[in-house]
């Protein structure tokens, strides 16, 4: 059986149900189930997202639904009529359609439902009866119903009777008062003339009826709009179509025997999602080739915007430049302001997320400087009324004056006045919201209300956000559990995610990638070498300009990570080099500006590491600047932390307690334990180094590990052969005391904060200052029970790993 155009034995049924509350008076507790059930089931694409929903979860076209939904709707109501029920009434209007004449004289009828009758006139019959306007919905439905019909030949008319009669079947033994009605079985005329099942003529016209066909109960229309709907999914949620749907498309679209362009597209996004880009071209271009067959220019630009996002997947920027300048000029010659907007800010958000390879592509942007592109996409949408592309334009300038460093409350402005458009107009982009306010709070030095928002986003807008926003959320809360030093559950929350989110190749490469940079986290911090040689394998950071596109954040990330590495290995050169290197290409890209404060952090930090911590001084005063400027909260105490230390350095103790002691507090809001640990060891340093006053520096050394560390980050800890010199006064001792009690105070906060980061290094460097601590009061025994315990806690965290 060909899949019918238009009209099914669903939509006969929904007619029977319109002419019903057309020609009846309804109790006002059932109109409004009844109306949003017709409309629901007949209105184009633009169905609640409620009931999308629905159908998406039971995998079942809203499209074919049984005759059971009747009883749903309609069992619950009374009717006008004493002891009935509204499904009462329905099915004696069902049943009544008991012949193909009766179903000729229902079509040829429902058109006085849209025909009011003369002025003046006085028929009692229908006085109370409702008329429908032929431009409502109901109305549009019921004269589209009539037309279908009347084009509809002969055997498609018998087809959709017997399909009919299949569908109405069950309900005869719903209640008893169709006994009656239901006696004549599948047709009066045939029951009339004595017909059984055997008979010839019998078997002709009604033998088929036990047949099952593919796709029975759906129309071309139907399937166009559960096309339609799976390709709404794959655009804004960027999920693939899941492999019991697949199916049943395959089947729908097989059975209608015809060429559906939404088909092509939709495997096109399933491939192209799934990684498999040889079949998402050949899809493309068969709807590209549909395109042009029907002369529908409107596919033609959209199929080239399809085209220049895929090539921009896997790295051909200058192919994707080509075929987007091309979406541009037949969108500008079609007046196409939607598609043509859509594009230009497609193009803007590439020139900033991907600025080295869309140079290297020959790429010269169109709107001169973002913030002007971005000016002129927010005049465009307000001129259009496109709210989408007004909210995210909102959002994007927000973006902008964080990447710069600008006003954090103009920031907070857009991002209130893109809130406020999602409100007033619907518009779905709350995902897009909470991360960003959730990277506002963060830059801020506020975790916990940048570790809300994620939360948040995955409770409430899960289900409303495109996946892309969904994995975000989760990674950032999985490196907020990491800079806390809980690694097990960060890595616990990534692999917890949908296995079906896997089956798309961009997200399984990001969840492996988060996954992998947490462990090489984790594996510097304990001192596992070997298991950071296998991992940057994988995770070391790629100098081709040519390579696939990474996000920017991962890519960052990969690149402090290794660096890290560097640094802990002793590699000093090398990582020097590739700290100038990655400085100099975020200058070139005009990188986000806590990238590069992080770049020179990590400079400061590595002449501090090569014992020429003066060096560093001008370096980690300018971070401390621009981090002021920036409202940087964790770069600027990391800054000053870096400052306390080369103060230290430089026997300016005093000063290196007060700048310390000044950002102390908002560091432990921020939560970030290896952070506190390092101004805690800091601010200790300074204390021995005013109780040590009077004694020029030395370098304390030790057989272990973590020694090697002591005699070039802590200058001020005198060695147990030169012993200070003893104060002339009693408050002078006290004091020196008080200083020593508040370095071993802070030493011992320093410990429990490199320990719950897992930072074993860090750890046994603050046993070590114990030790020489202990060995400086004279009590010998204390400083070798300190470093037995040193070296009892570095081999049980090397056991660990």
């Amino acid at each position: 059986m060909a899949t019918p155009r238009y009209l099914t034995a669903q939509k006969i049924s929904l007619l029977v149900l319109t002419r019903m509350y057309c020609s009846s008076t309804l109790p006002s507790s059932a109109t409004i189930p009844i109306l949003s059930f017709i409309l629901s089931s007949n209105l184009p694409a633009a169905s609640s997202s409620a009931r999308a929903r629905r159908s998406l979860l039971s995998n079942q076209p809203d499209a074919s639904f049984s005759i059971d939904t009747f009883e749903d709707v309609l069992q619950g109501h009374a009717s006008s009529m004493p002891g009935r029920t509204l499904l009462d009434l329905f099915l004696k209007h069902m049943w009544e359609m008991n012949s193909f004449d009766a179903l000729h004289a229902l079509l040829d009828s429902i058109m006085d439902l849209v025909t009011p009758p003369p002025p003046g006139s006085q028929d009692e019959d229908i006085s109370d009866r409702i008329y429908l306007s032929k431009t409502s919905p109901l109305g549009a439905f019921v004269r589209r119903a009539h037309l279908e019909f009347t084009r509809l030949q002969f055997d498609d008319s018998m087809k959709l009777w017997s399909s009919f009669i299949k569908y109405r079947a069950p309900t005869a033994q719903w209640t008893k008062r169709i006994a009656g009605l239901a006696s004549s079985g599948v047709d009066a005329v045939v029951s009339e003339m004595g017909l059984r099942d055997g008979d010839d003529v019998y078997e002709v016209a009604y033998g088929h009826l036990e047949e099952q066909d593919e796709g029975e109960g759906m129309s071309l229309d139907d399937l166009d709009r559960i096309l339609e709907f799976q390709l709404d999914r794959l655009q804004k949620f960027g999920d693939r179509v899941p492999d019991g749907m697949k199916m049943q498309l395959r089947d729908m679209v097989s059975s209608s025997s015809l060429v559906h362009r939404q088909a092509h597209l939709v495997q096109f996004f399933d491939a192209w999602k799934a990684g498999d880009y040889t079949s998402a071209f050949d899809n493309l271009h068969r709807y590209y080739d549909y395109a042009m067959q029907t002369r529908e220019k409107i596919h033609y630009q959209y199929a080239l915007l399809h085209m220049a996002i895929l090539q921009a997947d896997f790295g051909c920027f200058g192919e994707a430049i080509a075929a987007i300048n091309e979406t541009i000029a037949t969108a500008r010659e079609n007046q196409d302001m939607t598609c043509l907007s859509f594009s230009l800010s497609w193009l803007n958000h590439m020139a900033k997320a991907y600025p080295k390879q869309m140079k290297g592509a020959g790429y010269m942007s169109m709107l001169g400087s973002e913030r002007d592109a971005l000016t002129f996409l927010k005049a465009k949408a307000k001129e259009t009324k496109m709210y989408n592309l007004l909210s995210a334009s909102l959002l994007n300038e927000a973006k902008l004056s964080l990447a710069t460093g600008d006003s954090i409350p103009r920031a907070l402005e857009h991002i209130y006045q893109s809130s406020h458009l999602n409100i007033k107009e619907h518009i779905n982009t709350y995902g897009s919201q909470m991360l960003l306010t959730s990277t506002l709070y963060s830059r801020l030095g506020i975790p916990h209300l940048a570790n809300v928002h994620c939360e948040l986003l995955l409770d409430c807008y899960v289900h409303s956000c495109p996946l892309d926003e969904h994995l975000r959320a989760t990674g950032r809360l999985a490196f907020i559990l990491s800079q806390h030093g809980r690694y097990a559950e960060a890595i616990a929350v990534l692999e917890a995610i949908d296995p079906s989110i896997h089956k798309s190749l961009k997200f399984h490469q990001y969840i492996v990638l988060c996954i992998g940079l947490i462990k090489l986290k984790r594996a510097i911090r304990r001192a596992d070498y070997q298991t950071c040689t296998h991992l940057l394998q994988t995770l070391k950071p790629s100098t081709d300009t040519h390579s696939p596109p990474l996000d920017s954040e991962l890519g960052f990330l990969q690149h402090e990570a290794y660096i890290d590495y560097l640094v802990s290995t002793a590699q000093y050169p090398l990582a020097f080099t590739c700290i100038s290197a990655l400085a100099q290409s975020l200058k070139e890209d005009n990188a986000d500006i806590l990238q590069r404060v992080s770049v020179l952090l990590m400079q400061a930090d590595l002449w501090r590491k090569v014992g020429k911590p003066e060096r560093g001084f001008s370096v980690a005063l300018r971070a401390a600047s621009v981090s002021y400027r920036a409202r940087l909260g964790g770069a600027l105490w990391t800054a000053v932390g870096c400052l306390g230390n080369v103060l230290n350095g430089m026997g300016e103790w005093g000063a290196s307690r007060r700048v310390i002691e000044g950002v102390l507090p908002q560091a432990l809001e921020g939560a970030d334990t290896m952070l506190t640990g390092t101004l805690y060891s800091h601010l200790a340093d300074s204390y021995m180094g005013l109780a040590n006053n009077n004694n020029p520096p030395s370098h304390p050394a030790s057989s272990h590990p973590a020694s090697s560390h002591l005699s070039s980050t802590h200058p001020n800890m005198t060695s147990p052969s030169n012993p200070p010199a003893t104060p002339t006064s009693a408050s002078s001792t006290r004091l020196r005391v008080s200083h020593i009690a508040k370095a071993f105070l802070y030493i011992d906060r320093a410990q429990q904060c490199y320990h719950k980061a897992g930072y074993l290094d860090g750890e046994c460097e603050q046993l070590m200052k114990k030790a020489i601590i202990a060995k400086l009061r004279g009590d010998e025994k204390l400083a070798e029970e300190w470093a037995q315990n040193c070296n009892r806690v570095w081999e049980e965290g090397r056991m660990e790993t």
